[in-house]
């Protein structure tokens, strides 16, 4: 007898795309599952795709209705309501990060009497005392620093009841599990992922050793790539590595290409240092297979700092079985993760980073390209992710 689940989520279309919702519909439908995808617009734009039926509202753009009153919760349900039969629905899956859409999928399995499962990629703790969200609600501070309070209460205590309601939560890393498990003590890890079909390796002779950063950048103080910097100035200046064959290369957003182009003045190390815009998708495993170093740039897990965070580039790094360069080491999960599938370094100072670059480019040198052996890498992979999301399903429904 088929199943039949309505996941509920944030808008899933590029850029906003959303590969451990798309993978595990896919996992769904090929183990006979009927799926349905109730979710937001990206800026009114329709996200077309045979993955299966999805519903989009309207993107709702009333920011401070939504944040104080959470009106956008309000109308999603109201649209679910007259858009789709949740009754023929054997269960509700709720995939989030941080609030939206767990106060709809809660009052839908409670009107409805079918059991929630609710996914947390990312929770406000997590960063710490940071200011998470920064988007400015009025452009004036005082009402913007009044309403982001309001906001944090009132998405919180809700939040918080949605996790005591559901049948189950899983979440994205052992810290979050540990946060979520206070609400709800049917809380699972499931760890985020790569899509092994994608992401795999392949041996390539290169003309230069390139140390590769390919992602996101917020801040120093979320992601401190100094080491690096001193490192490979270290390495130069003692003429253990060498310029013409050495090349670090930045693909990142705005502020991350503004931080490192500086960071290469300050350094001398321009000659060496490319920094540029994001690379296109279907470019990104060739530029991964290569890189000689991928980067994963985080900082240490502290009192009132970060906690928890596990990017997914470290897991296509596993996927592609290149050497993997952490700086500086979260000393948490990210560095256990690094440590028992042996991924790589989690540096913990500059002289680990010098030994590590060095190791490498004489394995470089001597091959013409790098090779990390990974062990136990298949249970990162998103189809092992849908294999657990479906057991726990199972689990719910009896």
């Amino acid at each position: 007898m088929n199943r039949c689940i309505l996941i509920l989520c944030e808008a899933i279309a590029p850029p906003a795309y959303s590969p451990r919702i798309i993978t595990l519909v896919d996992y769904l439908q090929h183990h006979g599952w009927h799926c349905e995808i109730a979710t937001e617009m990206d800026n009114n734009q329709s996200f077309v795709s045979d993955i299966c039926t999805i519903h989009q509202m309207p993107t709702y753009h009333h920011l401070i209705a939504d944040k104080v009153f959470g009106a956008k919760e309000k109308a999603f349900f109201r649209y679910i309501c007259k858009k789709v039969d949740v009754s023929s629905f054997d269960i509700i899956f709720c995939a989030s990060y941080y609030y939206f859409p767990l106060q709809t999928a809660a009052k839908l399995a409670k009107k409805y009497h079918l059991p929630l499962v609710v996914d947390l990629r990312d929770i406000a703790e997590q960063w710490g005392k940071l200011d998470y969200y920064t988007r400015s609600f009025s452009g004036i501070s005082t009402i913007d620093t009044i309403v982001k309070k309001l906001y944090t209460a009132i998405n919180m205590r809700q939040r918080n009841r949605a996790l005591r309601d559901a049948n189950a939560v899983t979440t994205v890393s052992p810290w979050h599990k540990q946060i979520l498990s206070q609400y709800n003590s049917n809380t699972h890890l499931i760890y985020n992922g790569y899509d092994a079909e994608a992401f795999y390796p392949k041996t390539e002779k290169t003309p230069k050793f390139d140390i590769s950063f390919i992602g996101k950048y917020y801040s120093h103080y979320q992601q401190c790539p100094i080491w690096l910097f001193e490192a490979v100035q270290s390495l130069l200046d003692e003429k253990q590595i060498h310029t013409e064959c050495v090349r670090i290369q930045f693909h990142t957003n705005a502020i991350g290409q503004h931080a490192f182009s500086e960071l290469s003045k300050n350094y001398a190390l321009g000659n060496i240092v490319q920094v540029a815009d994001y690379i296109p998708r279907t470019q990104l495993l060739s530029k991964m297979h290569l890189s000689s170093i991928l980067l994963v740039l985080t900082t240490p897990a502290r009192l009132n700092g970060t906690h928890g965070i596990m990017g997914t580039k470290f897991y296509e790094i596993l996927g592609v079985e290149k050497p993997c360069l952490c700086l500086n080491s979260d000393e948490e999960c990210l560095a256990d993760a690094i440590r028992d599938t042996n991924a790589g370094l989690a540096a913990t100072n500059v002289e680990e980073v010098k030994r590590f670059i060095l190791d490498k480019y004489h394995e470089w040198q001597q091959n013409g390209y790098t090779h990390q052996e990974v062990i136990n890498k298949e249970q990162f992979t998103r189809q092992h992710e849908a294999q657990q999301f479906e057991k726990l399903f199972l689990q719910c429904i009896q």
